[in-house]
């Protein structure tokens, strides 16, 4: 209990958080490949979105596997629908190029928005804006998860504003900054769920990020391991009202339209401990289009992927 007195170290923690997004980008950049691969079996679909949840509490990255990766790089969806309307006061996701780069001239993202502190930070100040938000990033999850998508940006950059602000003293902002400090509060909390190792900076002396005890290990054991499996499946067989009931506002937002897709299928996962033991079952509802199988994260709840190993009251209150 007496570390917890000690000044908070902002510049290792900088460090730490760079680590993580350095290591959070590497598996954006498998998981968008896998994506690609996989998309041909809606199997391999449905485990590949249901393992990313439930080994850390990724439904960040379980998007590379849905409807919203479909038409463009899931990076880019969420610079146009949820990043430049914030960096760029005026932007609407699909106006004219030529408007949108009158609008870069004066935006958050200019030097003209940076205080001294922006220009001069080494990275301290960026790893407290991080430290500060991941307590925020919890909350959410806590909440529902990544199921509604919109909320969980919106809420997040919302408060990311507030909280760089007092930080920096500025109000600059960019992509980069809001990637940095939401990816590295995604990798924060997987590691809440599984524990750390203890990590060392190069000078093979300095702690960065001390041996830490999972929510998972605390509920089952320190070398529990998840096994993923699909258990059945079963096709939508009215499709044309399943089309009909789908939102074309949102999937005009992802590029697609309700008469591209030629099939749909549920597909019914578990999660299981080694023991055999059922932690979480989850209904996949996915779709075709061509010859790629896509999670309709629309119709999906991923509820019971974020209560694994959650003590019951607190899995209910979660609900």
């Amino acid at each position: 209990m007496a570390k917890e007195n000690k000044k908070f170290n902002y510049g290792l923690y900088a460090v730490l958080v760079f680590i993580i997004v350095a290591a959070v980008l590497v598996l954006i950049t498998s998981l968008t490949f896998k994506s690609k691969y996989v998309a041909f079996d809606k199997e391999k679909v449905a485990v590949n979105f249901v393992d990313t949840v439930a080994q850390k509490g990724d439904g960040y990255n379980a998007y590379k596997f849905t409807l919203a990766s479909k038409s463009e790089k899931y990076g880019d969806f969420v610079r146009q629908q949820f990043m430049y309307p914030i960096i760029y006061p005026g932007y609407e996701a699909g106006m004219d190029k030529d408007a949108f780069k009158e609008l870069k001239k004066t935006g958050l993202d200019t030097d003209e928005h940076k205080s001294d502190a922006t220009k001069n930070d080494d990275g301290s100040l960026a790893g407290e804006v991080a430290k500060r938000m991941l307590g925020y990033y919890e909350e959410l999850m806590k909440n529902g998860g990544w199921d509604d998508y919109s909320k969980v940006y919106t809420s997040y950059f919302n408060k990311l504003i507030e909280v760089r602000k007092e930080v920096f003293g500025d109000d600059y902002m960019s992509d980069e900054v809001m990637f940095t400090a939401l990816e590295a509060n995604v990798a924060s909390y997987g590691n809440s769920l599984t524990g750390t190792k203890k990590t060392l900076a190069a000078d093979e002396k300095t702690v960065i990020q001390e041996e830490s005890t999972g929510l998972y290990q605390t509920a089952f054991g320190k070398n529990y391991k998840f096994t993923t499996t699909v258990k059945g499946s079963e096709d939508v067989k009215d499709l044309d009202a399943y089309k009909a009931a789908l939102s074309r506002e949102v999937l005009d937002t992802y590029g697609v339209s309700a008469d591209d897709i030629t099939a749909a299928s549920k597909v019914f996962v578990e999660v299981a401990l080694e023991n055999g033991e059922v932690v979480a079952s989850c209904e996949v509802t996915e779709v075709k289009i061509g010859s790629k199988w896509y999670v309709d994260n629309t119709s999906t709840n991923t509820d019971a992927l974020y209560r694994i190993g959650m003590p019951i009251e607190a899995a209910d209150t979660a609900k």
